[in-house]
């Protein structure tokens, strides 16, 4: 089951992976608590009740860390969280900090929870990094990503419960992997795709009507207007027969964020806010996004004038 750990805050989060250690490792796994080193960890000592196995768990001590991020389909191994090259990146701090904690305090395990995916590439690559910098022995690393951690809620469903979880209590909550994956399909395809000065022909309201119907001003009206250009290349390349995977992709995305943008929407908001605040809400949340700023915000203009998104006076 997946949940909108991205919306939690990090006390939140931190209670969550708690209750979540009580079933894998025990009761005696403490809260978090500030660190020495500014760092926030929970500690458990003594045999793991199931983690990583019943047949083999990990006894000792072990320390218990929580990576929360508020932006959502972030990876273990993006670069701000993993780069050995970087002295910034989490897992290049972490490791110091793992390397003073076997020293002070003779640690013996070491699990780190976040809320990112964790490809089975990147989790090699991860521990054979911490097994060299700490002297940790590998079996004795573990990362948990939210495949996993989705996994554990599945057989633990209380947890949930306790924390009052709920997947869809967030009006506004926009999960941008289709489209990162049609913004960069676009881009990618930008150079074969010619540049026409006319209008694309699109089945739409009248656009000065959908604005009223919206409340979106017309100072903003005119900046959707400016990319006029860019809505041709986009219709052209998901009106191509070999895109229809991207024109499902864009279809599902556009239903989808039309139908939470409803809920959100007020009457006395204007749309310039609501087209604003998406935005936002995508870029933070998807790096891909991020780095593709002005091709996203053409996207949701798009959406908007081809009626995708908002309201429609349409027979």
């Amino acid at each position: 089951m997946n949940y909108n750990y991205s919306d939690l805050s990090p006390t939140q989060f931190e209670h969550l992976v708690i209750l979540l250690c009580y079933e894998i490792f025990g009761m005696g796994a403490e809260t978090f608590a500030d660190g020495p080193d500014g760092g926030r960890d929970s500690r458990f000592e003594g045999l793991a009740q199931l983690y990583p196995s019943t047949n083999r768990p990990w006894d000792g001590l072990t320390v218990i860390q929580a990576k929360h991020t508020i932006s959502y389909n972030n990876k273990f191994n993006d670069p701000d969280f993993f780069n050995p090259t970087s002295e910034s990146a989490t897992i290049t701090a972490e490791a110091k900090k793992i390397k003073k904690l076997i020293d002070s305090d003779g640690i013996n395990n070491y699990i780190i929870f976040s809320n990112r995916k964790l490809p089975a590439n990147a989790n090699e690559k991860i521990k054979n990094y911490l097994c060299d910098e700490t002297g940790l022995a590998k079996e004795s690393i573990g990362l948990m990503g939210i495949e996993a951690m989705g996994n554990y809620f599945k057989r633990f469903p209380h947890i949930a419960d306790a924390v009052d979880l709920n997947p869809y209590d967030v009006p506004l909550n926009i999960q941008p992997d289709d489209l990162a994956d049609i913004i960069i399909s676009i881009k990618d395809a930008l150079p074969d795709i010619k540049k026409k000065n006319i209008e694309p022909n699109l089945e739409r309201t009248d656009f000065i009507e959908k604005n009223k119907l919206n409340n979106l001003t017309n100072s903003y009206a005119q900046a959707i207007l400016k990319k006029m250009g860019d809505f041709y290349e986009i219709e052209d390349f998901l009106s191509m027969p070999e895109n229809e995977e991207y024109q499902q992709k864009y279809a599902e995305t556009a239903e989808e964020l039309h139908a939470k943008i409803c809920i959100y929407k007020h009457d006395n908001h204007l749309f310039d806010q609501v087209i604003e605040n998406t935005i936002d809400l995508i870029i933070n949340r998807d790096n891909d996004c991020k780095r593709n700023k002005i091709l996203t915000r053409t996207m949701i203009y798009y959406m908007y004038y081809k009626c995708d998104i908002g309201e429609n006076n349409v027979a």
